[in-house]
C-alpha cells in the first residue's frame, strides 16, 4: 500500500482523462509500481495467493498493457510455489496482428482461467479480455485486480467473481489530503 501511495498515485489540480474516458483529479499509475522489482514481487505474491486460493487458477492474463506485467509477476511467483506446475499466462491483444499467427489471444488458456488487471474503473478492459477468452471457447472463472476504483456502474462485479487487493476507499483519505495540499 505504501509503495502504491509513493509511486502509483498521481494527484493533479487539472483533470486527468482515464482509459474509461472519464475525468478525475487522481490517477492510479500502477505501471510505475510494477516497473519496480519490489512492487512487482509483492503484487505477484499477493495476487497469486488470490488466484490459487479462490480459483485454483491455471491460466492468468488479460488485455495488453495493464495485465502483462501483473500476469508475468503472478506466473513467476507461481513457479516458486508450485514448481514445474506453475500457472500459465495469456495476453489479449487490443488489435489482431496482420502478420504472424494473427491471434487475438496469445499464450495458454487452461481452465480455470483468471483475468487480471491493474485498475478497474468501468471494467471495459476486463470485459474485452473476458470476451476474447469466450471467443476462444473458454469461460473466465474470475477477475483479480490490484485496485478497484469502486465505480457503481460497473457490470463486471455482478457477472463474474471479482477480487481486488485494494479498493479506492483504501486510498481516498490519502488522495483527498493530497488534493487539499494542491489548493
Amino acid at each position: 500500500m505504501e509503495i502504491i501511495k509513493r509511486n502509483g498515485i498521481i494527484v493533479s489540480d487539472q483533470p486527468i482523462v482515464l482509459s474509461s474516458g472519464e475525468k478525475s483529479n487522481y490517477y492510479y499509475d500502477l505501471k510505475m509500481v510494477l516497473a519496480d522489482p519490489v512492487g512487482a514481487t509483492l503484487i505477484g505474491e499477493l495476487l497469486y495467493d488470490i488466484v490459487a486460493r479462490e480459483f485454483g487458477g491455471k491460466s492468468v492474463g488479460g488485455l495488453e498493457m495493464g495485465a502483462v506485467p501483473i500476469s508475468t509477476a503472478v506466473i513467476i511467483n507461481s513457479i516458486k510455489r508450485r514448481g514445474s506446475q506453475g500457472t500459465k499466462q495469456f495476453i489479449v491483444r487490443r488489435n489482431v496482428k496482420t502478420h504472424g499467427s494473427g491471434k487475438k489471444v496469445e499464450g495458454y488458456l487452461i481452465d480455470p482461467i483468471i483475468v487480471v488487471d491493474d485498475v478497474m474503473t468501468k471494467g471495459s478492459s476486463v470485459a474485452h479480455a473476458i470476451e476474447a477468452v469466450r471467443n476462444e471457447g473458454y469461460d473466465t472463472a474470475g477477475v483479480v485486480l490490484v485496485i478497484d476504483r469502486e465505480v457503481s456502474n460497473n457490470s463486471i462485479r455482478s457477472r463474474v467473481k471479482t477480487f481486488s487487493l485494494f479498493k479506492h476507499s483504501d486510498f481516498s483519505g490519502f488522495i483527498d489530503k493530497r488534493l487539499e495540499e494542491l489548493h
